[in-house]
């Protein structure tokens, strides 16, 4: 019995891997979709009559692993760029100077949004103290049904425990950056189609359009239990890594890339516990504002269960109300 498990085992990890292959063969960049659905086809047919006809199971497995070893090793060739032609709301990057406590963002994105499609670009530069972030909030944006697909971001605070003047927040957001006409694709996310951007921009352009021009979504903003030095730190982390960017840029990967674990990579030190780094919550995005509560990240009063917080903290609702004003980040943060 063992023995047949074992056996199992090993054709299932095989039937994965060619899996895989296949569509690494369909997504693969450099061929049109004809080609890359006719290259598919041939593969799979190919290699499954191969299988077919083999007398033996062991050469059937060494046929199929060894034909995914080699197409893994052709999507090896395929190499991250910064050189594309970008689609307009990600035509730029940000970089960020800190010279004697003194923050410089470049392209800043500050957006205005008349629709979601219909919008006037407009990068910017900000400045400010690296001593004033004093606050973290973290954003969790549901745009299907699933309820592991989703987009996570982090919202900063300048200023907010001073009464003048008012407070002022941030985002940042790791996600896909896309070029023009390409749309965004879990699938296509898998395999290494998607370069990885980190967006700083205003809280009006990155959360006001995913509340208040998508209907279809639900948005929550979370805030989260951190002092100002580790804020500080933090930020510092991300500018360093947003830089190497610059220079080094990576493939985004839906599971091992992505929004989530490219936050929680950064914020591991903000937990009272080690993160178990099996939890499959780092991986779905969709669950990562219950793995931070369940890690003590999400600050909540005493005896509030996690549903109770959930509710307290959506804000998508509200800010469809209000619309996108100059008190937009007050407004979706009054309970």
């Amino acid at each position: 019995m063992l023995r047949i498990c074992f056996q199992g085992l090993i054709w299932l990890c095989v039937l994965l891997a060619f899996l895989w292959a296949a569509g690494a063969i369909y997504f693969l960049p450099w061929l049109p979709g004809w080609m890359r659905l006719l290259c598919c086809g041939f593969y799979v047919v190919g290699l499954l009559i191969l299988v077919w006809r083999s007398q033996e199971r062991k050469k059937a497995r060494a046929l199929l692993a060894g034909s995914t070893v080699i197409v893994y090793m052709l999507t090896l060739l395929i190499t991250p760029s910064n050189d594309r032609v970008w689609a307009h709301d990600q035509a730029r990057v940000a970089s960020v100077e800190v010279n004697d406590g003194k923050v410089t963002i470049d392209n800043f994105r500050n957006f205005h949004y008349r629709s979601a499609g219909d919008f006037d670009v407009n990068f910017e530069k900000r400045t400010f103290q690296l001593s004033d972030l004093d606050s973290l909030s973290l954003i969790v944006q549901k745009f299907t049904a699933s309820e592991g697909l989703a987009h996570v971001m982090l919202s900063f605070g300048v200023g907010g425990d001073c009464p003048l003047p008012e407070p002022q927040y941030f985002c940042l957001s790791v996600e896909v950056r896309r070029q023009q006409g390409e749309r965004y694709s879990p699938l296509r996310g898998v395999y290494r189609n998607y370069e990885l951007a980190h967006v700083i921009g205003d809280e009006r352009d990155l959360i006001g359009v995913r509340t208040v021009h998508r209907p279809g979504d639900r948005v929550w903003l979370y805030k989260l239990n951190a002092t100002p030095p580790q804020i500080q730190q933090l930020f510092l982390r991300f500018a360093q890594r947003i830089n190497r960017l610059e220079t080094d840029p990576e493939f985004y990967h839906t599971f091992l890339n992505n929004c989530a674990n490219g936050i929680t990579r950064q914020t591991y030190e903000l937990t009272p516990e080690p993160i178990n780094w099996l939890d499959p919550r780092i991986v779905l995005p969709g669950y990562s504002d219950q793995f931070a509560f369940e890690n003590g990240l999400i600050a909540s009063e005493e005896g509030q269960s996690f549903e109770q917080t959930k509710r307290a903290a959506r804000i998508d609702i509200r800010a469809r109300e209000t619309g996108i004003t100059e008190e937009f980040s007050a407004a979706i943060r009054r309970r």
